[in-house]
């Protein structure tokens, strides 16, 4: 049975527009869904049509909440299709919008990857580690991860961004061994995203021997500060004390043995 559109509307909804039927409120469209089916005043309709209409607006509208959600930052496929799904449980619907926002090249995953890639290696802070967690986190597909990373942050620049860090983290240790202070720094690198081979190539290429220098002195004080803080135990435990508080700030036995009968002397 055909039915007759009388009156197509503007809502005060910029783009929306109330479709009548036989003199009677039908259903509402998107300007989109008016110009691609061409409607007009005269036309006759169907239920068939009228649901394909319907359907049309519903992606219409889910398409427009997309968009919102893309306004102001990239987005990857898997955070669109779960702002989606907070709208709407019709599966069809998504993928029909995912399919034309790609179309549209508003979806990238590769695009994101190397907006996201290049944002990290001007920050100067983080490795690739920490970019592969990031974007698996955000479902990008591995190809495409790696495929950023060569263009975009190459081992040689890894190598320089790293040793920059590490440099600044060291220059915070100047107060412990030499031993703890590069391992608090490997440490710091391991959880920034470089990984154990990028970190040696690192550690290479940064300047310890000031910690290595200043690593006597260092010892010397801090022994004699632990020395009198166990003043009011017997020598044997005294020294024993003093050993361990050493030891668990990274000094080699063999430089703890040395200071410690030094101080058993005076």
């Amino acid at each position: 049975m055909t039915q007759t559109i009388t009156k197509i509307e503007s809502q005060k909804r910029r783009g929306r527009f109330n479709v009548y039927v036989d003199g009677a409120y039908a259903f509402p469209v998107s300007e989109e869904v008016l110009i691609k089916y061409r409607l007009f005043k005269g036309m006759e309709v169907d239920e068939l049509l009228i649901n394909q209409l319907k359907k049309a607006d519903d992606v219409s509208k889910l398409h427009s909440r997309a968009l919102d959600f893309l306004a102001h930052h990239l987005r990857t496929d898997h955070e669109v299709r779960e702002k989606l799904a907070e709208i709407t449980e019709d599966s069809n619907a998504i993928d029909s919008v995912i399919a034309q926002l790609r179309r549209q090249r508003l979806i990238d995953d590769r695009k994101y990857a190397d907006s996201y890639v290049r944002t990290v290696v001007r920050e100067a802070k983080n490795g690739p580690d920490w970019i592969r967690r990031h974007l698996k986190d955000k479902r990008v597909k591995a190809d495409l991860i790696e495929a950023s990373l060569v263009q975009y942050y190459p081992e040689a620049t890894a190598i320089e961004i790293g040793a920059e860090v590490a440099q600044k983290q060291l220059s915070h240790h100047k107060h412990d061994s030499a031993k703890m202070a590069i391992n608090k720094t490997k440490n710091l690198l391991m959880r920034r995203g470089f990984n154990f081979s990028l970190i040696d190539e690192i550690m290479n290429e940064v300047d310890t021997s000031e910690l290595v220098v200043h690593d006597q002195e260092i010892i010397n004080q801090l022994a004699e500060k632990y020395w009198r803080k166990y003043a009011k135990y017997d020598s044997y435990e005294q020294k024993q004390k003093t050993k361990q508080a050493l030891y668990r700030k990274g000094f080699l036995i063999d430089d703890i043995e040395a200071v410690l009968a030094q101080l058993s002397e005076s």
